[in-house]
């Protein structure tokens, strides 16, 4: 794999994404930096076991002391479980890509982010969060569609982009935000009572940032990007359609039954009866058929949850669309 790099002025400090210098076994790498800072994500993948129903993504984010040039001094010379702000990053990663990949998308996948070097100004979970949106994106999974991150800060009533440390001491407003370049999909925010209207225009300013690092990313895919190997599942709209038919009018009935209790065990005995005539007991060659039919029957509920809603004006336990619980 040939050495490939992008380069971009963000908030007056230069975002660089590079790949193909190390860890070229992992399916992609990117080192990320900015300023000082420094951080490589790696992204493996393997077969998926059989018969998982679920996307197994694991997400492992990791700051070490030497990154800072600090080893561990007193009782403890190790660093062992990651610490409650490792956990919080794993899921500022985790968040913005997990809905992005493909139903039906069942690999095994691992993110691995470690921070090489920190300047102790710019925070390198954020560049964690960019790293393995472009990670993913340069590899043959179907992940389509990069997202880029930005934190947003608010000083003195003026907004900053990735603010340094030494400014978020001063600000009355910590917003991080992920998106690709049409939206925003995850939003953590935390502010001492500021007007919606700067909650808003904060937003609407770190998605410009967003956009940017998007586009970033995609330059580095066409340099240095794998193509997409993985193939959607026949989709089944034959089955879909007798599901439809003859258990869509069932689960709305369900959902109209009086009280909570007595209308999940009408869900339920809906559920069993469909199981009931997929996947008979004992029969485990058809569980991964029950799967998919569970699946479906999942989506029929929903969609029938929003008819009721938008349709009838009133919601499952009754209540209309203006009508508190």
């Amino acid at each position: 794999m040939a050495f490939h790099f992008v380069e971009r002025e963000i908030a007056g400090r230069t975002l660089r994404i590079e790949t193909g210098k190390i860890a070229k076994q992992a399916e992609s790498t990117v080192v990320v930096s900015y300023g000082e800072s420094v951080v490589l994500v790696s992204v493996v993948t393997g077969p998926p076991r059989e018969g998982t129903d679920f996307f197994p993504l694991t997400v492992d984010y990791r700051e070490k002391t030497y990154a800072a040039g600090k080893f561990p001094g007193g009782f403890f010379k190790r660093e062992a479980r990651p610490t409650i702000k490792e956990i919080l990053t794993m899921r500022m990663i985790d968040r913005p890509v997990r809905p992005l990949f493909p139903k039906g998308f069942y690999d095994e996948v691992l993110i691995q982010a470690m921070v090489l070097a920190t300047d102790q100004e710019n925070d390198p979970d954020l560049l964690a969060m960019i790293g393995a949106s472009a990670a993913l994106h340069l590899s043959s999974l179907p992940f389509a569609v990069c997202t880029g991150s930005v934190r947003v800060g608010y000083v003195d009533n003026e907004y900053i982009i990735n603010p340094k440390h030494a400014e978020m001491e001063y600000s009355t407003m910590e917003m991080v935000l992920s998106g690709h370049k049409d939206a925003v999909n995850m939003i953590e925010v935390g502010a001492m009572e500021l007007p919606e209207d700067v909650i808003a225009k904060g937003i609407e300013l770190g998605h410009k940032t967003i956009v940017e690092v998007c586009e970033q990313i995609e330059e580095l895919r066409e340099k240095a990007g794998k193509e997409k190997a993985w193939e959607a599942p026949d989709p089944r709209t034959d089955l879909d359609n007798k599901l439809r038919e003859k258990y869509g009018p069932k689960l709305r009935e369900a959902k109209r039954v009086d009280g909570k209790l007595e209308r999940y065990e009408a869900v339920t005995a809906v559920y069993q009866e469909a199981k009931a005539e997929y996947c008979p007991e004992g029969d485990e060659g058809d569980r991964e058929e029950w799967n998919l039919v569970r699946d479906m029957l999942d989506k029929i509920e929903g969609e029938v949850i929003a008819d009721m809603l938008f349709e009838d004006g009133r919601r499952p336990d009754g209540r209309g669309a203006e009508d508190l619980r």
